[in-house]
Order: C-alpha cells, then sequence, then structure tokens
C-alpha cells in the first residue's frame, strides 16, 4: 500500500514550527491577512497529517489531508466562532470566500472564523495512489468524521483565543455536519445542515417523482416522452446512432446510457436549470419538432457546460484505480453509495421520466462490475447508525429546497424541539441553495431566501449564546 507521506511533514513539526512544504503549516494566528482575497489562487493549501484507520489503535498509519482557511470576518481582538464547513464527495480548491456564498454571510454576520477540510480520499487528500477495492476499505462516513474531530480539535487548540465550533455542509456533507453534531457533541454548539441526506435510501423511488412534481405536468411530460423516443430508437437497432446524438459514446453498457440519460435531465431541476431544460422541451412536444435532438442540445450546451459529462458515467470511468485528482470522484462516491447509502435513483413503477432499465438490478450489477466484488449498502444498519429520518441530536437545523428530489432524503418536518427546519421556496430553488451563492440557474424571484439564511443565522447565535 502506498500511503502518501513524501515530502510532508507529521503533525507534530506542524504545531511546533512554521517551516513545512511550501512553507504551508497551521495558519500564524496573530495575523489576518485574507481581507482582500479576490479568487481561490488567494489561499494557501495547508496540510494535517491525518490517521489512516481511526478504528484499529495498532494501525499506525497516516496520510497528508489538505485543508484551507479564510480568515477575513475574524475580529482577532474581540474573537468569534469558528465555522467548520465540511466538504463532501469532491476536490475542494478553496474555502468559501465569495460574496453572496451562505457560508460567508453567516461568517461576516458572526465574525466567523472558516475551515475547511478535504474529505478523505477526494482531491488531493488520498491516502493511496491505487485506488483498487481493497484500498478503499477507509472510505467511510465514519472514518470522515473522526477526520474532522480530530481535525478540529486540534486546530482549535492552536487558536489563541478560546472559540466554539459551527459545523455548515450540503448534501452528503449536509448529512455529516448533523451527524457530527449527533457523535460530538462536545465538540460543536450546532449543526447547519442544508439538504442533507441523512436518511439512507436502498430504492429512491421518490426522487423522480419530485422530479416530475418540481418539474411541472407539461416538462414532466415532455421528458417522460424523450425517453420513450430513446428507448424505441435505442432498441430499435440505433444504438449506436443514438449515443452519437449525445456525444455519448462512451457509454456502452445500456444501464449506463440510460441512467446519464435520466440524471441529466432531474439535475436539470435538482440544481435550478428549470427554464433552460423545460422551456425548449416543452415548445418542441407542442410543435411537433424532434425531442430527441432538442433534448441533445441541452444536453451539450447547458447541462455538460456545468454539471458533467456522459463519460463519467461510464463503466470504464468508474473501474480506473488510478488516483487522480479531478477525476476519481465518480468511482470514490460510487463506492460509498454501495457500501453504506444506497441512493438508487430507481424508476417509479408507474410515471417514471426514467427508462425502467435503472433498477436495482442495475446497480445490483453495477456494483460488481466496479468494484469485482458484491457489494451492496446495508442501509438499515447505516440508518440505525445514525438516525436516518429520525436524527435526533440537538441544535440542528435542517434546511431544504422547495424543488430539490435530495429533500425526500433529508428531514423536512420538525420532529424535535431542538432541530428546526426552513424551506427556501421559488420556481427553480434546488438542491442547497441556501449556502450557494446563488441557484445555479439563478434563483428566481419571488423567492424567501434572505429570510430562511436569516432564521438559520438566528438559530446559530442563539446556540452560541447558550
Amino acid at each position: 500500500m502506498n500511503i502518501k507521506k513524501s515530502l510532508l511533514v507529521t503533525l507534530g513539526l506542524l504545531l511546533l514550527v512554521t517551516v513545512c512544504l511550501g512553507g504551508r503549516t497551521f495558519k500564524n494566528l496573530n495575523q489576518n491577512n485574507n481581507n482582500n482575497v479576490k479568487d481561490s489562487s488567494s489561499f494557501p493549501i495547508y496540510w494535517y497529517n491525518q490517521t489512516l484507520n481511526h478504528f484499529d489503535a495498532q494501525d499506525s498509519r497516516t496520510f497528508m489531508q489538505r485543508y484551507y482557511t479564510n480568515d477575513a470576518y475574524y475580529d482577532y481582538s474581540k474573537g468569534g466562532p469558528i465555522i467548520l464547513y465540511i466538504n463532501g464527495e469532491g476536490p475542494v480548491s478553496s474555502p468559501p470566500y465569495q460574496q453572496g456564498d451562505g457560508v460567508v454571510v453567516y461568517a461576516q454576520a458572526l465574525g466567523a472564523y472558516i475551515v475547511t477540510l478535504e474529505h478523505r480520499y477526494y482531491g488531493d487528500s488520498s491516502p493511496f495512489e491505487d485506488l483498487s477495492t481493497e484500498n478503499l476499505k477507509f472510505l467511510s462516513s465514519r472514518q470522515a468524521l473522526n477526520d474532522l474531530a480530530v481535525f478540529i480539535s486540534d486546530f482549535r487548540k492552536n487558536l489563541s483565543l478560546s472559540t466554539e465550533v459551527v459545523t455548515i455542509g450540503g448534501s452528503y456533507s449536509g448529512a455529516l455536519s448533523a451527524w457530527f453534531r449527533v457523535k460530538y457533541p462536545h465538540i460543536t454548539v450546532g449543526s447547519v445542515s442544508s439538504s442533507g441526506v441523512v436518511n439512507a435510501i436502498l430504492d429512491f423511488t421518490a426522487f423522480d417523482e419530485w422530479v416530475a412534481y418540481a418539474a411541472g405536468d407539461e416538462c414532466a411530460t415532455a421528458m417522460r416522452q424523450v425517453t420513450q423516443e430513446v428507448e424505441q430508437a435505442y432498441f430499435g437497432g440505433q444504438a449506436d446512432e443514438i449515443r452519437q446524438i449525445f456525444n455519448a459514446e462512451t457509454l456502452v453498457e445500456d444501464g449506463d446510457f440510460f441512467f446519464w440519460l435520466a440524471d441529466s435531465n432531474a439535475e436539470g431541476i435538482q440544481y435550478g436549470y428549470h427554464s433552460q431544460l423545460c422551456d425548449p422541451l416543452v415548445d418542441a412536444m407542442n410543435n411537433g419538432t424532434s425531442l430527441i435532438k432538442t433534448y441533445a442540445l441541452y444536453t451539450a450546451n447547458v447541462w455538460t457546460g456545468s454539471l458533467g459529462t456522459p463519460a463519467e458515467y461510464a463503466t470504464a470511468w468508474q473501474q480506473n484505480t488510478t488516483h487522480d485528482i479531478n477525476n476519481s470522484a465518480d468511482r470514490l462516491w460510487l463506492y460509498q453509495t454501495c457500501t453504506e447509502f444506497g441512493y438508487w435513483q430507481n424508476a417509479p413503477a408507474e410515471n417514471s421520466i426514467r427508462s425502467s432499465i435503472v433498477n436495482m438490478t442495475y446497480w445490483r450489477d453495477h456494483c460488481e462490475q466496479v468494484f469485482g466484488i458484491a457489494l451492496w449498502p446495508d442501509v438499515e444498519a447505516t440508518n440505525e447508525y445514525y438516525g436516518g429520518n429520525q436524527t435526533a441530536g440537538t441544535n440542528i437545523i435542517f434546511v431544504n429546497s422547495s424543488q430539490d428530489p435530495w429533500s425526500r432524503a433529508s428531514i423536512i418536518t420538525q420532529q424535535y424541539p431542538s432541530e428546526p427546519v426552513a424551506m427556501v421556496t421559488c420556481g427553480n430553488c434546488g438542491h442547497c441553495s441556501d449556502i450557494r451563492v446563488d441557484c445555479p440557474g439563478g434563483c428566481d424571484t419571488p423567492n424567501n431566501l434572505a429570510q430562511v439564511r436569516q432564521v438559520t443565522l438566528q438559530a446559530i447565535q442563539s446556540w452560541l449564546a447558550q
């Protein structure tokens, strides 16, 4: 096993001296030098020497975990809280810093110090260059929560002022934020869980049902017709031509292609591109023009430009075991879903907007094809460990958005006195809209984003006052 440690210093040196790779170490906390931040390159990279396996005291291996800080809003003369912004299933290139970003809005109001730790295995925080299935066994939410606990405890010790910690995260990291509060209530004062998918679901047909609802009747009908027409052509002997139309030649597995086809329209709703997706499709449906060509233009010009590429959905892509800072996330996240969470976005029994080929059989086969062994998530065990849709903690606010299909795996109804809920509502308010700079497609009006952020801020302030 190849643990990445060359040219990197140990945590002991990081804490005691100011010499490390590239001169980067825990920031000199007597200086506030980020007030003129303009872009992500303004932030230096720091490294934390992290334990590989928190659940085996005899395993002394470590790896270097990347993190960033932003102290632009922190008043060293008065002090203030730490916002631990939790990252999820992807690489990190900076802390939150853009004006209008929800985390920055809260940091400015609170005079908070922002620190963000890259999730183990993702980006440049991989313990191994070889991401073979055997080497992925330390990739889990439980290990990640322990990473956060030991990191933030050490980081806080290096502040010259005593300060409280609030966690914020979105989507998977929104779940981590809530779970961190449940498992480590002595470390934080509270948690913001934005679109936090705390409920592991095996057969997640509710996802598509909400996509159809959020899209509206006409758009949902058009999306169903796209799927039907593509299926007719694809299974009618024109599979190669269909793949070419969508620039999806690498999706040679039928299930991969039809999952991508469904995901590309679902993500249009999920991320707030409602008008860019639906307006052309509805026009084409009503005018009798080609729905397939119309949808292909959307996937090429809107979806691919902002959200991904068809190639990332290929079994062969996800089988690649070479660590790549920017291109390994698909394999890594699939491993987490195949071992812990499921979230399988399957076709509902009726009025499905996706092909029925995307079903439990596809996912079971896909997990085994990609990882070479029969992996399958025990979602009941995951929910038993964390609480699922009964996640019980104190000082956790669950924030969701009205058009987000992932809200079906979150908590949208208050169940405990100290776990308030809030909902951002508008025609295209999608995934994690409360902590983004804006809905990716542009939050339309009217919306209650400012009010939801005020409710969240007041919740944080009440936790800090306790």
